[in-house]
């Protein structure tokens, strides 16, 4: 597979701290932020790379001498820089922003788009900070129905998904739009992507990882920490588990320290974390939204259960809650969520902080039903065998 890396820009935010080299060259820790990149993008097979340079092409010319360069005399924004290098790219490739690293699990996202027959796709990730981004607005079926400017921004929404700046293409798809092309500025992501959209061309496809955008000093600094310590991480497979009815008796908008434990939950849960799966609860409260008790009440609810565990031996890993409902009362939580199962985003959340292994994760929900978080690669087991979850 052909991985495709868009490494032409200026970097201007980032002349602050970052000075004379292109921005994917930026150090962190020991090595160029494109190093991460290509190395992620390796563990997953892919060994032909092309890297579409403009400002001092030199610099990753000499580091990444063994691969081929598609070099730009001037900007041509992102269509028209793989334009350029239109006779180099294979009949299927994946076009990679070189100053953003996402850490995702190409397999899947490349299973997706073989069962699915796909021309085109992006990769998404779940945000609460989408002042900064706007965000991709999706169907069920995965098609993507709108991108949301920042400026444009519903004030209903709590957060949503944004352009991770990982694509697949058909390098048919793009034959109409290239052969048009004059050597002029073109930008996909204003030109390109709203004419796909139109025709229903274009997925849009939810995943989880460790999102780094180094296009600000702050986000530069914290790669220096996080994108090493990555590196480093084993990915496990995960245990999500529901809250109420589930790990607890669900009395009606459940909350505070007179809970009851489920006895079979704990055994189950303590089987999972024998294997080495990590294990976080995942949990809608929108009595929140609602008025029936306060965030301050579900953070206390769960480390009441989180210290019961810890009473049998079991460290539950991380707890993750949605407190919005777009019918909720309170106007602070009254919104509409891609948090809320069964949206999948504190699934993929996790994903952040986690090095998760999501092909081989499960999820259990209450009533020994199976919540149906909307991923298409999550693989859900009701129970293991005959065993009775509680």
């Amino acid at each position: 597979m052909q991985a495709v890396i868009l490494c032409g820009g200026l970097g201007t935010r980032l002349k602050s701290v970052v000075t004379d080299i292109p921005k994917p060259m930026a150090p962190v820790r020991n090595f160029p932020f494109l190093h991460y990149i290509v190395e992620h993008l390796k563990v997953y097979g892919f060994d032909k790379f092309l890297f579409l340079t403009g400002y001092k092409s030199k610099i990753i010319e000499e580091y990444f001498s063994e691969y081929d360069f598609s070099i730009e005399n001037e900007p041509l924004g992102t269509g028209g820089a793989l334009f350029n290098a239109f006779e180099k790219l294979q009949d299927e490739f994946f076009l990679i922003n070189g100053d953003t690293f996402f850490d995702i699990d190409f397999e899947i996202f490349n299973d997706y788009i073989k069962i699915n027959s796909v021309n085109s796709a992006i990769a998404l990730f779940p945000t609460k900070n989408i002042e900064r981004y706007g965000l991709v607005e999706i169907e069920d079926d995965f098609c993507i129905k709108n991108f949301i400017e920042k400026s444009n921004l519903d004030n209903n929404l709590a957060d949503g998904f944004i352009n991770s700046g990982i694509y697949y293409f058909k390098k048919s798809v793009l034959e109409k739009y290239y052969s048009g092309w004059d050597n002029n500025f073109v930008s996909i992501e204003k030109e390109i992507f709203p004419k796909l959209v139109e025709i229903k061309e274009l997925k849009g496809l939810p995943m989880g990882g460790l999102f780094i955008d180094i296009g600000i000093p702050e986000d530069y600094e914290k790669a220096q920490t996080l994108i090493p310590q990555r590196v480093k991480d084993i990915k496990r497979s995960a245990l999500f588990i529901d809250r109420d009815g589930t790990i607890i008796e669900d009395k009606g908008y459940t909350f505070g320290k007179n809970l009851t434990f489920f006895s079979d939950t704990v055994d189950l849960v303590r089987k999972y974390k024998n294997k080495g799966y990590y294990i976080f609860v995942v949990t809608n409260q929108a009595g929140v939204a609602k008025g029936k008790f306060t965030e301050q009440d579900t953070v206390t609810t769960n480390n009441v259960i989180k210290d019961y565990y810890s009473e049998q031996n079991i460290k539950i890993d991380d707890f993750i809650y949605c407190p919005f409902h777009i019918d909720g009362i309170i106007e602070k939580y009254s919104k509409s969520s891609v948090y809320r199962k069964p949206n999948s985003g504190m699934v993929l959340e996790l994903g952040s902080k986690y090095k998760i292994d999501y092909k081989k994760s499960l999820f259990y929900g209450d009533n020994v039903k199976i919540d149906k978080i909307n991923l298409p690669y999550l693989v859900f087991k009701q129970k293991e065998s005959n065993e009775k979850i509680y």
